[in-house]
């Protein structure tokens, strides 16, 4: 199972063609999830649209694409995990913010990896935590 970021549901809605084919090779794999603050960003982002029929849109949209997913909770465990992550980063200069948490929620969950657009934040937690990064 990978766990699908924000910037894939965000391309979702601004920029479909560009996810084409790794929407197509993600539906080929199976089930895949994302975090419950990935569904906040994402949708926190839906609801800011000033235009009123763009925004119910987006909204149908990124809700029929997380209901296809599993949502992955926030829990203890995933704040001490994200703390470590965001921590030791911050130490050595890499500020990766939220990040961290989804980062963590993932690693907790058994995920193989994150699917993201954002290398370089994940990239770093990748190489103090193992995560595997699928940028697209």
């Amino acid at each position: 199972m990978k766990c699908i970021d924000t910037t894939y549901l965000v391309d979702l809605i601004r920029r479909p063609s560009t996810i084409r084919t790794i929407t197509q090779k993600l539906d080929k794999e199976g089930v895949h999830a994302t975090t419950v603050f990935n569904v906040y960003e994402a949708l926190f982002g839906a609801y800011a649209i000033k235009d009123e029929e763009k925004r119910e849109k987006a909204k149908n949209k990124l809700k029929k694409a997380i209901n296809r997913m599993e949502v992955l909770k926030l829990d203890y465990n995933d704040a001490v995990k994200a703390a470590k992550l965001g921590g030791t980063l911050a130490h050595k200069g890499k500020h990766v913010g939220a990040d961290a948490i989804i980062a963590a929620i993932a690693i907790n969950n058994g995920c193989e990896a994150v699917v993201t657009r954002n290398e370089e934040h994940f990239r770093w937690i990748g190489e103090i935590s193992g995560l595997s990064v699928e940028i697209y």
